[in-house]
């Protein structure tokens, strides 16, 4: 059995599975963002600096590679003032949030029309490169994150440079 997935993953990793570049703009969500490919859209609740924060993610990952993902969530803060009540107070939990997760982060401010917000960059345990946009409004945190095995792919700028949330 393990020999027929090797053989599948081998494959696949050799016919050089191509991306479909996606404009997605969800008027629900107030995001738009441009994917590698089609996303799929999951509903969650997870614990997090804030309590519980119920998620909607538009995600996707390129055919045979479990190892990168492209996504945007956008979820709504809970009541009350549980990890800050400004919105530099809620980015900067945030920001700590994933320092726990990935460590270091390079953090850099978004520019004021594009915020409030900040754009990271980190270095996954296994060598892959970890990209984001945070942005904060109307109680809502919006969330796109790349997840590739090299710097500078396209993939990672074509969604966080395109990335906007359209909510005001």
């Amino acid at each position: 059995m393990s020999r027929v997935w090797m053989s599948l993953m081998l494959l696949a990793a050799l016919t050089g599975c191509k991306d479909d570049p996606r404009r997605v703009e969800n008027d629900n969500l107030g995001i738009a963002a441009t994917f590698p490919g089609p996303p799929k859209l999951h509903r969650h609740t997870d614990p997090g600096p804030y309590g519980d924060i119920e998620w909607f993610d538009l995600a996707m990952s390129p055919a045979g590679r479990l190892d990168e993902t492209f996504s945007v969530a956008v979820g709504n803060l809970p009541p009350g003032n549980k990890g800050g009540t400004t919105p530099r107070e809620i980015l900067n939990t945030f920001q700590n949030f994933l320092g726990y997760r990935f460590g270091a982060l390079q953090r850099t401010e978004l520019a004021a029309d594009k915020g409030p917000g900040f754009r990271y960059k980190a270095k996954g345990p296994t060598g892959s490169i970890i990209e984001g946009v945070v942005v904060v409004r109307r109680g809502r945190l919006h969330h796109a994150q790349a997840i590739a095995r090299k710097d500078r792919d396209p993939r990672t700028a074509a969604l966080l440079d395109d990335f906007e949330v359209t909510t005001r």
